[in-house]
């Protein structure tokens, strides 16, 4: 009977599709992306378009190739068991508010932008000229 709990939990780490990497950056193996969960994630707070530079200008943890998320890439990381914050176990760093996402509204002239709000792992959209929470994300 141990053998076969150790079996099973060996089994389901191999099945992983997002685990953390390092002390950095959380990794989805079924979509092919990487993200950064460090400090920075619940201290940096731009407006959408500082949002965008910062992640199109970062080099972190060996990469320089990172992006503002899609909202469809940040439902991936939801996690609506998780009543504490709303995002998957893997990440360490989170706060319950908003974090920009790429897409801004031309029905608005571009002035809204939408964002993840991990209150309620709900997607919204909001001016672009607020400041959020920036999570970077790179392709694998």
């Amino acid at each position: 009977m141990k053998y076969l709990i150790l079996f099973l939990i060996f089994v389901s780490l191999l099945d992983a599709q997002i685990y953390r990497k390092s002390s950095k950056v959380v990794v989805d193996t079924n979509a092919k992306l990487m993200w950064v969960d460090d400090i920075s994630v619940v201290k940096v707070l731009k407006t959408h378009d500082e949002a965008i530079d910062y992640c199109e200008q970062l080099s972190f943890a060996g990469y320089s190739n990172w992006r503002i998320p899609k909202i469809e890439e940040f439902e991936l990381i939801v996690d609506k068991k998780n009543f504490k914050n709303y995002i998957k176990k893997a990440f360490k760093y989170n706060v319950p508010d908003g974090y920009w996402a790429q897409k801004s509204h031309w029905r608005t002239l571009w002035f809204y932008a939408d964002y993840m709000h991990f209150v309620s792992g709900t997607p919204y959209f909001d001016s672009r000229h607020k400041n959020k929470y920036v999570r970077c994300i790179r392709n694998i």
